[in-house]
This record gives structure tokens, sequence and C-alpha cells, in this order.
């Protein structure tokens, strides 16, 4: 039960990012958040750093996690651009690390 409702999360999780291109039109573009350190990116803004390069796509960087992506959001940490991730382990566990989202080095792992 628990892998099938990851699963069908995963799903969701990425057809978002498959339709962000589209969503982009009508998110404010031109507006960048004002974030504070621990606070994450509006949609806005998480477009504007993948566009400019600043961030990498989760997808790129994923590979590197074992398990199925439960929730992910585009943070600043520490003042760095970073991915907090919620992972479901293959034995059923939850993970949360931080990635760089540059990198993609792993900056936080609680296993």
């Amino acid at each position: 039960m628990v892998r099938k409702i990851a699963s069908l999360c995963l799903a969701a999780v990425t057809a978002c990012g498959m339709l962000a291109p589209a969503l982009a039109a009508f998110a404010p573009g031109d507006v960048v958040a004002q974030t504070q350190v621990g606070e994450c990116l509006t949609f806005g803004a998480m477009q504007e750093a993948l566009l400019e390069g600043r961030a990498r796509k989760l997808a790129e960087i994923r590979r590197q996690l074992e398990g199925d992506i439960v929730k992910a959001d585009l943070c600043l940490d520490a003042g760095k651009l970073a991915y907090r991730v919620t992972v479901l382990t293959r034995d059923g566990l939850v993970r949360k690390v931080v990635l760089d989202a540059s990198s993609g080095q792993f900056m936080y792992d609680k296993r």
C-alpha cells in the first residue's frame, strides 16, 4: 500500500516537472521571490533559477537517490540553492536529504 502511494506521488511530481514549461506562462516570470535562509522558492522563482542555470533539474541529480521521491522543494539553505527531498527507500524507510541544486552533492542526509 505504501509503495503504491509513493508511486502515485512520484508520478504526480514527475507530471508537474513535465508540465512546468507549459505552466510557466501563468507564473509571474519577472518576479523573483524574496526569500530568507531556509525558505523555499515560489514556482516563478524556481523556474527563473532553472532557466538561469543557478540550479539543475532534480531529474538530472536524482539518480544518486535510491528509492522513490515523495516530496521535493527547491529552497535557500545556508545561502545556496538546495533541494530538500523526502525519499521512500526500497525497504520502506523515510530518508530526508538536502542536495546542492547546482552540483548535486549531498549537503545533509538523515537515514
